[in-house]
């Protein structure tokens, strides 16, 4: 059972979560409960009605990535409120008799009392391990009392697709990454398979040839305006073919055309798969399944370290190289 929480401190909340693992030792069951923590992941979310939502993404997070879950959920309310509650997720080991269990540290406040989440949430953190900050709402960034919150993890996990605008929300990111921060992308993420697929194309000996002649790129979404995805796939495209005329249009990538004289390559997307059609006129289909947001944090915090040539794309096309 969750515990409330009445005076919001680091050593109550604690000794709170103690009280919580204490009592999950004494249950009898046939699975061994495994207490495991990797890192602290904090989350930062707005209004009300995705708590479910949030629990599975966690939830499923945990088989890779078990950690210390802080969750700050900022809500609207005409007077200040403050609170927090304490609790374990768990979950059968897959093939082991174990129960899996991550504690989980989760605060109700409105914007106001921002600066007394920071301050708690300094004392929560598990000593010797990285902490990150997952902004689930991305629009969280552009708020000026949200900044106060960003020193409390280096590594920020952001989703740009959520931006209304595009441009101005990857440059507040490049802003940040420019000011010390290790910077995050979810919508970066989901074009690895894109960005391999590519890639794999051009190791073939045809393809190979083709690389230097290429003169064109087009670079199509399905919806509205250019989004962040077309923009990166424009951007990374354009460090690797410097020579080439690019167009990038819409968003939620639809299909990836290079052109060389009378010759083309494409990739288009085809539902749960990628169709890449080579020189020869072989098709390949790739599988691309949709991918959860716990798939896509999953192989963000794979990757701790500096990525380089996420860096240098996010750089490309916050200074209109693309």
């Amino acid at each position: 059972m969750p515990a409330l929480v009445e005076e919001i401190r680091a050593e109550k909340l604690l000794k709170d979560l103690a009280s919580v693992w204490k009592e999950l030792g004494q249950h009898e069951t046939e699975y061994a409960v495994v207490r495991a923590c990797a890192l602290t992941l904090l989350v930062a979310t707005t209004g009300d009605g995705d708590e479910q939502d949030l629990a599975g993404t966690l939830g499923d997070l945990m088989h890779s990535n078990p950690s210390r879950y802080v969750v700050l959920r900022l809500v609207d309310k005409p007077e200040p409120e403050f609170a927090a509650r304490v609790f374990a997720q768990c979950q059968l080991a897959f093939g082991r008799r174990q129960q899996l269990c991550c504690e989980q540290i989760e605060f109700t406040a409105t914007r106001d009392r921002i600066p007394d989440f920071y301050a708690v949430a300094l004392g929560l953190t598990v000593a010797d391990l990285p902490v990150l900050l997952w902004i689930r709402d991305a629009q969280l960034l552009m708020e000026p009392a949200f900044q106060a919150l960003l020193p409390l993890a280096r590594p920020l996990i952001i989703d740009s697709a959520q931006f209304p605008d595009a441009l101005a929300g990857l440059k507040e990111m490049e802003l940040r990454r420019d000011a010390g921060w290790r910077v995050k992308d979810l919508a970066w993420s989901r074009l690895t398979v894109w960005r391999e697929t590519i890639a794999q194309m051009f190791e073939t000996s045809a393809c190979r040839n083709l690389v230097n002649r290429i003169d064109r790129v087009e670079i199509k979404g399905r919806f509205g305006p250019t989004g962040t995805d077309v923009q990166y796939l424009a951007a990374w495209l354009r460090r690797i073919l410097p020579n080439a005329q690019i167009t990038a249009t819409g968003s939620g990538v639809q299909r990836i055309r290079l052109v060389a004289g009378g010759q083309r390559v494409e990739v288009a997307d085809a539902g749960e798969a990628l169709v890449a059609t080579s020189l020869d006129g072989m098709v390949t289909r790739v599988p691309d399944p949709v991918r959860s947001d716990a798939d896509l944090l999953a192989e963000e915090l794979s990757i701790l370290g500096p990525d380089p040539t996420y860096d240098a794309t996010l750089r490309a096309v916050t200074r209109g190289i693309n």
